[in-house]
């Protein structure tokens, strides 16, 4: 859990109010610019990420995100279709800065990924979202063959989709580099969106469960050592 909703309620939501009203700010500084230089609304690929950390906590908070693990959340799920997306910057801030960048950090993101998948299987198993609900995410992150091996299809995003990937690509590139302890720039261009069905990920759930114990043994043995 983000450490950020384990503070009391009201004061989850003053914070969030806060961080949501200065994060207009900015927006408001590049409409005014762009009224005599419209060249400044180029600024706004710099005002994406200022505005994803602020308005994180209050999109949460209505029910906007729906966290299935500290760091996979979906984007306004229903019982039709569920957008995941994996933590944001604000996440990190709370939730990944206890892990060394590289190696340790990727794999903890992973072992977050496949817990949120897990909830949504429990979600699934206990009637709480339907076997029929769409799953949809990017595959930017994962190679082809880990989501395949638990069941996803591949298939083309559309364009909506690769322009909102290039919108967040600052955001990307440093939360990618600090998950492979480099500078590395994720290949966003050649992401596929990837889908199952509640039933599917449900059917899968034995392959899943054995990708996560795997990994998560192959992590306890790295602290040991």
């Amino acid at each position: 859990m983000n450490d950020f909703y384990k503070l009391p309620k009201v004061l989850q939501w003053m914070l969030a109010l806060l961080l949501l009203v200065s994060g207009f700010f900015p927006a408001f500084t590049i409409i005014e610019l762009g009224y005599d230089h419209p060249i400044a609304y180029l600024l706004v690929i710099f005002y994406i990420p200022i505005g994803q950390f602020s308005f994180a906590p209050f999109f949460t908070l209505v029910g906007v995100y729906r966290y299935y693990s500290p760091m996979l959340l979906g984007y306004m799920p229903s019982n039709t279709q569920i957008d995941l997306h994996s933590g944001g910057s604000f996440d990190y801030l709370f939730v990944m800065r206890k892990y060394k960048s590289g190696i340790e950090m990727r794999n903890r993101l992973l072992l977050f990924q496949l817990e949120g998948l897990k909830k949504i299987i429990q979600l699934i198993e206990d009637k709480a979202v339907p076997e029929s609900v769409t799953i949809v995410g990017t595959s930017y992150f994962f190679s082809d063959r880990t989501v395949q091996k638990i069941g996803f299809e591949l298939i083309e995003p559309s364009l909506f989709y690769r322009i909102n990937l290039f919108a967040n690509f600052l955001d990307l590139v440093w939360m990618y580099s600090l998950a492979q302890g480099k500078l590395a720039i994720p290949k966003v261009w050649k992401a596929k969106k990837v889908q199952i069905t509640g039933q599917k990920l449900v059917e899968h759930k034995v392959q899943l469960e054995v990708l996560y114990n795997k990994l998560n043994s192959k992590m306890v043995s790295g602290s040991k050592n």
